[in-house]
């Protein structure tokens, strides 16, 4: 559940790259990433606790460092 008003703004900015990322025809791989930080944004899951970052390095990259 989405608690406070950044997390439904993170929310929000993570469903509009997904679409994007969608529409271009994006890896399997970064799909999955974004769809796994959305998942874990609905059901209250920080970043912290999943030990993952979320943020690609140029906005274009998979947004997972283990890829």
């Amino acid at each position: 559940m989405v608690k406070n008003r950044e997390q439904r703004i993170r929310l929000g900015a993570l469903k509009v790259r997904y679409r994007q990322a969608w529409k271009r025809k994006a890896s399997s791989c970064e799909l999955s990433a974004l769809l796994s930080d959305i998942e874990k944004l609905e059901h209250g899951q920080s970043d912290a606790d999943a030990g993952n970052a979320t943020q690609p390095a140029n906005g274009l990259g998979n947004l997972n460092p283990d890829y």
